[in-house]
């Protein structure tokens, strides 16, 4: 999610708190942060040739190392991929994306043209796991459970997203482009706090009304366009001094400028005040001639995604649930089971030729097949060198029988105490197996648990390999 032109609508309204930040839990929009960290790296990190993952790691410790001098605790949370009433801004950011990923293959790309590798996430988790830094992917977009937690927490959040500018965190919202983690002072990382009832107090509104401030400005669910927003500098324009001069504000806009156009809907919103949002989002389109109910239910519908409440878990087995949540089973299985799609991101290639992901299909068309039975997967791939298109891809089930897929469950999984004296995460998996044979019918969630046990037996027993000496 994202408000457009939030950031410099903020910077320009001077209500930055300056701060050292320390003694502190913190909530991490992890994708803003591994967005950032190698986007913004010095020198700049490998885009054209796969990835430069160990530059990358390299920085991922070092951030993480400042909180830990700075007795910073994070919470980091990860996307679960985009929610449906998104897919005409998912489309939109993926042909961007394709455009991009296109120029960096021709050596073409500018400054603000960026691809990210494709492993960098997985990289990323890694790394975390291997520091014990806490974390949990979300079902769905992270932002709305950052700002439940760090609600819950008392402590800001860390991100790029400029949603967090609507969400009503207690705590503040800390930039992550203002966050100087490689500048630590006295114990301190200097950043920059911003808080919702500081910028409420500088336009006179109410807090309440961001979510509708957010609806009306634009975000990825609703927008205004260019010429409707004039209708508000028209209708509420900058204050005039006696005489009839007129005295912008810092940062404001007579000529229909997106400030522009913000400030004017600040204005229209102070005369709101003690109103529902419901009244203000009405008398907002009856303004610029949109009063339809389909128009009205839309708006409020865009409002309605930064109320601070729990978002819906997937229909899945619990330990499906657990294991998306511990980042220990992608992402990817919710998108599939809950929306029946696939996204596959650009990637730096030769757009010449057919895509890469062409390479993997038997694979992804097993994994659908795990997932979906014989329902068939929308894929949103590349078609030629301009377009993201869908296709309907038909999932491969597995060539065994019912009774053959029951013997997936390794019999030996008990022999792991020998080796590790406690519970380990693979015997909690082999409970939750004979859990879900109590409540499953269906075969392929037994399918999909036996790859997923023997991937962690397989790491298990190379673990103790090198432990005893067996693997030298």
């Amino acid at each position: 999610m994202g408000v457009t032109g939030m950031k410099t609508l903020v910077a320009e309204s001077d209500i930055l708190e300056d701060v050292g930040f320390k003694d502190s839990a913190v909530i991490i929009d992890g994708p803003s942060l591994y967005y950032s960290l190698y986007f913004n790296s010095k020198p700049k990190l490998d885009q054209q040739h796969g990835g430069d993952y160990s530059a990358f790691r390299d920085l991922v410790c070092q951030f993480f190392s400042s909180l830990k001098s700075c007795n910073v605790k994070p919470l980091v949370l990860l996307d679960g991929g985009a929610e449906p009433v998104k897919n005409k801004t998912v489309g939109n950011r993926l042909k961007d994306k394709l455009q991009k990923a296109k120029k960096l293959s021709e050596s073409m790309a500018g400054e603000r043209d960026n691809i990210l590798p494709p492993l960098v996430k997985d990289v990323f988790i890694q790394v975390l796991q291997e520091l014990q830094v806490e974390i949990q992917q979300c079902f769905g977009e992270a932002d709305l459970t950052a700002a439940l937690r760090a609600n819950e927490r008392k402590c800001p959040v860390l991100s790029n997203d400029s949603d967090f500018y609507i969400f009503n965190v207690q705590e503040g919202f800390l930039s992550i482009d203002g966050f100087q983690w490689e500048t630590v002072t006295q114990g301190a990382i200097p950043a920059q706090r911003y808080r919702v009832s500081q910028f409420c107090r500088c336009f006179n509104v109410d807090e309440d009304h961001m979510p509708v401030f957010a609806a009306l400005s634009g975000n990825d669910y609703s927008y205004l366009g260019k010429e409707d927003g004039k209708k508000f500098i028209e209708k509420y324009p900058e204050a005039q001094q006696p005489g009839g001069s007129f005295t912008p504000s810092k940062g404001a806009s007579k000529d229909g400028s997106l400030t522009g156009i913000q400030r004017a809907i600040l204005r229209f919103l102070g005369e709101f005040r003690g109103k529902t949002p419901e009244e203000a989002v009405t008398a907002a389109l009856q303004l610029v001639g949109r009063s339809t109910q389909e128009d009205i239910k839309l708006f409020l519908n865009s409002a309605q995604q930064y109320v601070l409440k729990e978002p819906p878990r997937p229909n899945l087995p619990q330990w499906v649930i657990q294991e998306i949540q511990r980042a220990s089973l992608t992402s990817f299985v919710t998108s599939v089971v809950t929306q029946k799609s696939m996204t596959l991101t650009p990637l730096v290639e030769d757009f010449s030729q057919p895509s890469s992901y062409s390479a993997s299909l038997r694979i992804r068309q097993f994994f659908y097949g795990l997932l979906l039975g014989t329902e068939p997967c929308t894929e949103y791939d590349r078609e030629g060198a301009e377009d993201m298109r869908p296709k309907q891809v038909t999932p491969v089930l597995a060539g065994v029988t019912p009774e053959e897929l029951q013997k997936l469950e390794l019999e030996h999984l008990n022999e792991l105490y020998i080796y590790t004296r406690r519970p380990t995460a693979l015997c909690c998996h082999h409970r939750a197996a004979q859990e879900a044979d109590n409540r499953l019918q269906s075969t392929r969630w037994r399918h999909l648990l036996g790859v997923l046990s023997f991937r962690e037996q397989k790491k298990k027993r190379e673990a103790c390999k090198t432990v005893t000496g067996l693997g030298r």
